[in-house]
């Protein structure tokens, strides 16, 4: 086909070195644009902006990384279910104290960094709890911020532990617990009355926090001073009991689901964490039957534990004319691990300098408290900064002052998981991540604590996109499922047992 001398005289037009210029000019009028256009952009409506990307997101752009989860989690086995049939015990099942192993890392150990001053911290805490655990329960406390909400990574540690060194239970469970219909093992419910005082939220309720950073009162009641029988804490009715409508309004009570591992929803002891300057009764039920009990005074801290039968269902009813501080009722085995959860949402663990160090420190006596793991930082991360300093000594000071509690405590800081933000449409880490990793790593490792690296053992930057890809965090690009959460439990787990 030939071309008409028109079109002819078009083509000749369209020369490169023409097309070059206008390629040239459109870019110096976009350059232009960038330069002068406002950060903060041109408002032209109330709820609509204009925006354009500035000079700065220019030269800092840089390909976004992606990370291979099939890498990260290469060797990574978590367990679905526990099988175990093994009953209820307080005979010693567990074999003879081995011979100290060369310490040898591994590949999970890499993420767990050791104080300089402390370098055999994990392996003398294993030995106490392999020691210690054939004779009594020895507890973990596992206390974070809303990741751990609905028992999630506890309860896979939990259940890995009491494999491993005997135990049963779902541990310390507290009353108005967030997400508490999450918990796969057992449903906690009060009544109304039931009022909580914690060390993450505002409160005039000062220095009475318990084990669990809260403490729960009962308001309403009579503070009246109730009469002590001779023998003192018994289960038979020795002093007159208040009438039977007096136990029917204010209670505790859990009740025995059917998710989770099957050792945390065995028990055979029930105890009922409390202070109080006087005397009370409490009214047991457990399944069909009910029992009478007069709590003497324990003013600091006090345990009341009762043998159970490990029922589906316990209560717990308060009489009327008295009203104990209460701290959570622990349900565990005779012997073994346990693990307790203790999930503060919105909290930065920031609030242990709250709690009264001698009640703390009784709490931890009393309760054989062998080992605090704090997992916090995600709630840091939206407050973007240059220098996170002041976190790293606010840090170090919640760190102190639950040393002095309890100075032969091994404490385990777990840093923060990634985190991801909409970047012009693309999901990105929050790129203070690493400073707020560092800062509390800083924090942990100066005061004799070790420090478990999630960001890193998760694979670093952008890591959290892939799992939300695979199922293992939510779309919030914040939080694990709890699928997620077993493959988060398998690593500390690993991690720790990499000392062994």
């Amino acid at each position: 086909m030939k071309l008409t001398k028109k079109d002819q005289e078009k083509d000749k037009n369209l020369q490169p070195w023409k097309v070059f210029l206008s390629l040239v000019f459109l870019n110096i009028i976009l350059g232009l644009v960038v330069y002068f256009f406002p950060k903060e952009g041109v408002q032209v409506k109330d709820d609509f902006s204009l925006n354009f990307v500035s000079v700065d997101e220019l030269l800092k752009r840089k390909e976004k990384v992606e990370v291979d989860l099939s890498k990260v989690l290469e060797g990574v086995e978590t367990i679905q279910e526990d099988t175990t049939n093994q009953p209820i015990t307080s005979k010693d099942t567990i074999a003879k104290l081995k011979e100290p192993k060369k310490l040898q890392k591994r590949k999970f150990s890499k993420w767990l960094s050791l104080p300089v001053d402390k370098p055999d911290m994990i392996t003398n805490l294993l030995d106490k709890v392999r020691l210690e655990s054939s004779k009594k329960v020895v507890r973990i406390l596992h206390y974070g911020d809303s990741q751990l909400e609905g028992d999630r990574i506890t309860n896979y540690l939990r259940n890995r532990l009491q494999k491993k060194f005997g135990g049963y239970g779902p541990g310390i469970l507290l009353p108005l617990e967030p997400t508490a219909s999450s918990r796969g093992n057992f449903r906690v419910s009060q009544s109304d009355d039931f009022v909580k005082h914690s060390i993450y939220t505002k409160s005039e309720f000062k220095n009475l926090s318990g084990i669990g950073g809260a403490s729960f009162t009962i308001k309403n009641l009579n503070p009246i001073k109730a009469q002590i029988d001779s023998i003192g804490d018994s289960a038979q009715i020795v002093t007159k009991i208040q009438g039977q409508n007096s136990f029917d309004k204010s209670f505790l009570s859990v009740k025995k689901m059917h998710m989770g591992y099957s050792i945390s929803r065995k028990y055979s002891k029930a105890k009922l964490l409390y202070s109080n300057d006087t005397s009370f009764q409490v009214k047991l039920f457990e399944n069909d039957s009910s029992y009478y009990h007069t709590i003497l005074k324990s003013p600091l801290f006090g345990v009341k534990e009762w043998t159970v039968g490990g029922g589906s269902d316990f209560k717990v009813s308060f009489g009327s004319n008295n009203s104990p501080i209460v701290y959570g009722l622990a349900l565990d085995g005779d012997v073994g691990v346990a693990v307790d959860n203790f999930p503060m949402r919105g909290s930065s663990g920031l609030g242990f300098t709250k709690i009264n160090r001698n009640r703390y420190s009784a709490q931890l006596s009393a309760m054989n408290v062998v080992a605090v793991i704090l997992q916090f930082g995600v709630n840091i991360i939206p407050d973007e900064r240059e220098n996170y300093d002041y976190y790293e000594k606010w840090f170090s000071q919640q760190l102190k002052s639950i040393q002095t509690a309890g100075p032969e405590v091994a404490i385990i800081v777990i840093g923060p998981s990634d985190m991801g933000k909409n970047n012009e449409g693309e999901i990105v880490s929050y790129e203070n991540i690493p400073l707020i990793r560092d800062a509390m790593k800083s924090a942990a490792l100066k005061n004799g604590c070790c420090f478990w690296d999630l960001y890193k053992a998760m694979g670093g930057e952008n890591s959290m996109s892939a799992w939300v890809k695979d199922d293992l965090a939510q779309k919030d690009y914040t939080h694990f499922t709890y699928k997620g959460a077993r493959y988060v439990g398998e690593m500390l787990y690993n991690s720790i047992m990499d000392f062994e």
